[in-house]
């Protein structure tokens, strides 16, 4: 029972704080190893365990199971880790970790360890440890067939609340012949290596403060005017590419580089005086089409809007409350985020009981017990009808804009877009030539 608690609480902790686009899967059964980058510190497990599509036990470092998440680390049947640069750990006693995860591969378990072995902000894959490596080949030896999937984990902004995260489940794959083939310290050796290439398929990696916005406002152009298709392993592989690109592209031709991103902020400055983004220059901006989106729009008012308007009035104070002592509580940024939820978490449970209280004493038990029950469903019914109704309204006046702007604004944009776009084909080409990418290095189609 406590595992299973455990388990909704982190898919909805995940779910409320992330807009999740999901890729891939893992096998529905048999032993398994899932093996994700490590960007974001608690909330990592809760993202995989939201996604995965089966139960999963965890690896956690050791120092968490001597204070207060310890009796959420027992319920959720984690695995204790112990690091040599933890402070007080005794690291020989990791030998009590491979028995855990073999036993649990054995009885047919998914475990998911992160290989990289912290939590950081880098923006990159850092150079991962071995255990990964040692705990499947060592499964592998003992006859056990365990199949590994690498995970990738793409925050836009890991930090902010409602912020787009893209999960990628990679390819299964064995470590089989590795453990057959080659002595301990060279199957280790090219067991993490082949690890590593295979979070690396999965991964954005771009620098987080100076490179992952313009990489992903660049992809955003250039799916735009290219109609490229917007699944979550295509966007992914295009920032994959413009990655690569803007790292060559500073090395090999600087000037070329501040030239196309002066281009960029040209052509955003246009898009931000009319209020718009790349995706409204597409639109059908006739009578007929404004006309049925207002009357769908207006009937689902008729029952969104006093919802959003009772979330704004009723959460007002513990949602600003919570961003102001989560901003007080951390300044690292692959902490943040964790700390958010915790802080909210409390947050939202004394604001409930304050106002159930209150409740109480206003109408009577009955009041207060309902009081306490409903707000909750209240609040998620207020969030996601928050941001339709938001939605709305912003295409409501895109749409305005466009039609009082000048004749051919909207068209002189699109040629912009489409100009932009032609000059990254140009200069990911010249780059290409200058230095052959690999096959899948290429810009997608």
């Amino acid at each position: 029972m406590g595992t299973d608690l455990i388990r909704w609480l982190a898919r909805a902790i995940c779910w409320i704080f992330y807009r999740v686009d999901r890729e891939g899967a893992v096998p529905a059964d048999g032993p398994l190893l899932i093996l994700p980058n490590h960007p974001n510190a608690l909330l990592d497990p809760a993202v995989i365990w939201a996604t995965a599509g089966r139960d999963v036990r965890f690896l956690a470092k050791s120092t968490l199971f001597d204070g207060g998440f310890a009796p959420i680390l027992r319920m959720a049947r984690a695995i204790p880790v112990y690091r040599r640069f933890d402070q007080g750990v005794d690291a020989s006693r990791n030998s009590e970790t491979f028995a855990a995860v073999d036993a649990a591969l054995a009885d047919g378990s998914a475990v998911c360890l992160f290989p990289e072995g912290v939590s950081h902000s880098t923006g990159r894959l850092v150079a991962l440890r071995t255990g990964a490596a040692r705990m499947a080949l060592a499964a592998e030896r003992r006859g056990i067939a365990v199949t590994l999937v690498a995970v990738g984990l793409n925050f836009d902004r890991k930090t902010a609340f409602r912020s787009r995260a893209i999960v990628l489940y990679g390819r299964p794959f064995s470590l089989g012949r590795i453990a057959a083939d080659q002595d301990d310290q060279a199957a280790v050796r090219l067991a993490t290596d082949a690890i590593a290439g295979e979070m690396r398929r999965l991964l954005v990696e771009a620098d987080p403060e100076s490179d992952a916005s313009m990489v992903a406002r660049v992809e955003r152009l250039y799916g735009a005017a290219r109609g490229r298709p917007q699944s979550p392993h295509e966007r992914i592989a295009r920032r994959q590419a413009i990655a690569r690109g803007m790292e060559r592209l500073r090395v090999r031709d600087q000037p070329r580089f501040e030239e196309i991103a002066q281009r960029l902020r040209r052509y955003d400055q246009r898009l931000q005086r009319f209020g718009l983004r790349d995706r409204h220059l597409d639109w059908d901006l006739s009578l007929q089409t404004a006309a049925w989106f207002a009357l769908r729009e207006a009937l689902a008012a008729l029952v969104l809007g006093p919802i959003a308007v009772a979330g704004l009035v009723l959460f007002w104070v513990p949602y600003h409350l919570t961003a102001i002592l989560a901003r007080l509580a951390t300044r690292e940024r692959d902490v943040a985020a964790t700390a958010t939820v915790f802080v909210g978490a409390g947050t939202y449970v004394a604001w409930l009981l304050v106002v159930a209280s209150v409740a109480w004493q206003a109408g009577g038990p009955r009041v207060g017990v309902f009081t306490a029950a409903a707000l909750p469903l209240i609040a998620v019914a207020a969030l996601f009808a928050i941001e339709r109704e938001t939605a709305v309204v912003e295409t409501v006046r895109a749409w305005w804009m466009l039609r009082r702007a000048k004749a051919g604004t909207r068209a002189r944009l699109r040629d912009a877009r489409s100009e932009l776009a032609a000059v990254l084909d140009e200069t990911y080409e010249w780059l290409s030539a200058e230095t052959p990418a690999p096959a899948d290095a290429r810009m997608p189609n």
